[in-house]
């Protein structure tokens, strides 16, 4: 035979479960605008029916409920989803660190505009061909040599802007891989509070939501693979080589590379192993420091060892205006060092010395001379003279400008597409960890009728016990 009070506790746990329940929805409410937080919903079952199945129950007409209890309380997650967006942030974060770096150099060498390095050097050689046209004209010479004032300067201001840029980079790939380590830490911390939880058979919701938080984030700067374990502990591993194991993290030291003074190198705390970095913007930052950066000093470098060459050859075979010879036209080595040599920038009787003319000028004889080397400067223009002979002087620096706009605009479309996908995938996963304020304020309402009805299930049961106690007679 049941007990009197039997119904009385079927409306305690009927309170209980409910109040619970507003609970999870407050705490889901309160958290609509946190980041990563996953909304939470309560598994109710029914509690064990009277009486269980034996040989020795009491004869009644069935079984008769207990009542409720929440069981569980459960994170909404769809970790497909997590995987999408993961993989996908290590694609973006490559691409946005590339295009970034990637503007910083365009912006150096000032494109799109009309006063860069590769206007300069166009105007260099229409100053050459201006003294090849007429070669004792004094305002003629003054054009060139002011252009090839500007134009060394261009050349040595980009080529410096762009080291600075590579120390740059480099910073930043320090600033990134002590976040990495950051990040690894709290990992192994959170993955040390979660396996506690766990094996006390209950769930860790908020913890989980921040690791996932952090993991997201670590995507993004460098490709991982994430395995999780029934303690519900992620392995993080970059590459096969573990970053994060169980409640440990092995960290990324930075080491002075002795191949590339200044730079440094990613290795293994533990391993005093090269780390492989294949994604993220770690990837992107690494690219542009170790590829992209001296690709393009090389070739500047190159233009520039190559002109200064070249036409200090033709020039010291010819004569100036005051019959000088032997004289350099430029000084240096490279785009580094390159600039007007000291006797053609001189105030006085540096355009005179510019040689244009293969013979002596005889000014008094009327007898002008004539323009060989302006000509032979001129014609080198469209030589073969660089990139392994397969690009002349005058297309170079258009062209590795050009190539460095081209990769800067595949940068620009790579990482605006992939803002577009994970914009898609974090509303696919918004509709369904996210927190509805409709839908909860709807199950407030639910929960609180089902408290109510809780709670009259106690009070006419009180009613009917009151009438047991204190109104039935004896006669």
């Amino acid at each position: 035979m049941r007990s009197t009070f039997f119904g009385l506790e079927i409306g305690r746990l009927g309170l209980q479960a409910h109040q619970k329940q507003l609970e999870i929805t407050s705490h889901n409410m309160a958290n609509a605008s946190t980041p990563g937080f996953s909304r939470q919903r309560g598994e109710m079952t029914t509690t064990q029916p009277f009486t269980y199945p034996a040989f020795n129950r009491v004869e009644t007409a069935g079984q008769v409920g207990t009542g409720v209890e929440v069981t569980a309380v459960m994170r909404v997650r769809d970790e497909l989803i997590d995987e999408q967006i993961y993989s996908e942030t290590t694609i973006s974060g490559y691409w946005e660190s590339r295009q970034t770096m990637l503007d910083e150099m365009e912006l150096i060498v000032n494109e799109p505009s009309d006063s860069n390095i590769r206007t300069a050097v166009d105007s260099f050689w229409v100053s050459i061909q201006g003294v090849a046209n007429n070669a004792t004209s004094i305002p003629a010479r003054s054009v060139l040599r002011q252009n090839t004032i500007t134009m060394t300067e261009f050349i040595r201001q980009d080529y410096q802007r762009m080291e600075s840029l590579r120390s740059i980079a480099n910073e930043r790939i320090k600033e990134q891989v002590s976040h990495v380590n950051a990040i690894a830490e709290k990992l192994a911390l959170l993955n040390d509070q979660i396996a506690k939880v766990t094996v006390m058979d209950d769930h860790a919701n908020d913890l989980m939501d921040k690791r996932d938080l952090l993991i997201e984030e670590l995507s993004g700067m460098i490709k991982i693979s994430k395995l999780t374990d029934k303690f519900n502990r992620v392995n993080i591993t970059i590459n096969g080589i573990a970053l994060v194991q169980d409640i440990t993290a092995n960290k990324i030291v930075l080491e002075p590379n002795h191949s590339d003074e200044g730079m440094v190198q990613l290795k293994w705390a533990r391993l005093d192993e090269e780390v492989t970095v294949l994604g993220g913007s770690l990837k992107g930052l690494l690219e542009i420091r170790d590829q992209d950066l001296p690709e393009f000093l090389n070739h500047l470098d190159n233009f520039a060892g190559t002109l200064i060459t070249e036409v200090n050859n033709f020039h010291r075979d010819g004569y100036g205006l005051d019959e000088s010879t032997n004289n350099d036209f430029f000084k240096g080595t490279g785009a580094a060092d390159i600039d007007l040599a000291d006797c053609i920038n001189d105030v006085e009787n540096g355009l005179n010395r510019i040689a244009a003319s293969s013979s002596i000028v005889n000014t008094e004889a009327g007898l002008p001379g004539n323009n060989d080397v302006m000509k032979q400067i001129y014609q080198m223009f469209d030589k073969r003279l660089l990139n392994n002979s397969k690009a002349t002087m005058g297309e170079f620096i258009g062209a590795i400008v050009a190539d460095l706009g081209e990769k800067t605009s595949a940068a620009k479309i790579k990482f605006e597409g992939q803002t577009r996908l994970i914009a898609s995938l974090d509303q696919r996963r918004e509709s369904v960890s996210g927190v509805s304020l409709d839908e909860e304020m709807t199950n407030m309402v639910k929960f609180q009728h089902g408290y109510n009805a809780a709670a009259r299930v106690i009070s006419t049961m009180d009613q009917m016990l009151d009438v047991i106690v204190n109104k039935l007679k004896l006669y």
